[in-house]
């Protein structure tokens, strides 16, 4: 499902914040609301937003409480080798909340 940015701000409940990352040090913003559904950051055109570093993915964030940041990365490590393409779960780790970054 998708949701914007304003939409955030006007105080749709974040529970986690997930930058998913992409190629070439792309990352795109999901977030988790109270009821676990995730939700894809896109702007007012439907478009996913995508920043070049955590960082500034993160910026637009601040202020909005979010108690729990995710930094999500899916691996093609089985296609790389030659191994069957198979479901994979994302690595997650976790790290610095919006409001605690020093920018």
């Amino acid at each position: 499902m998708k949701i914007t940015l304003k939409q955030l701000q006007q105080g749709h409940p974040v529970k986690q914040l997930i930058l998913q990352s992409m190629e070439c040090e792309l990352y795109l913003v999901n977030i988790c609301d109270h009821t676990d559904q995730r939700w894809i950051v896109c702007d007012e055109q439907g478009k996913p937003l995508s920043y070049r570093s955590q960082l500034d993915a993160k910026k637009p964030f601040k202020g909005l409480g979010i108690q729990q940041t995710l930094l999500e990365h899916q691996s093609p490590y089985n296609e790389m080798i030659g191994i069957e393409p198979a479901q994979v779960a994302a690595l997650q780790v976790r790290i610095a909340n919006p409001d605690q970054d020093y920018s």
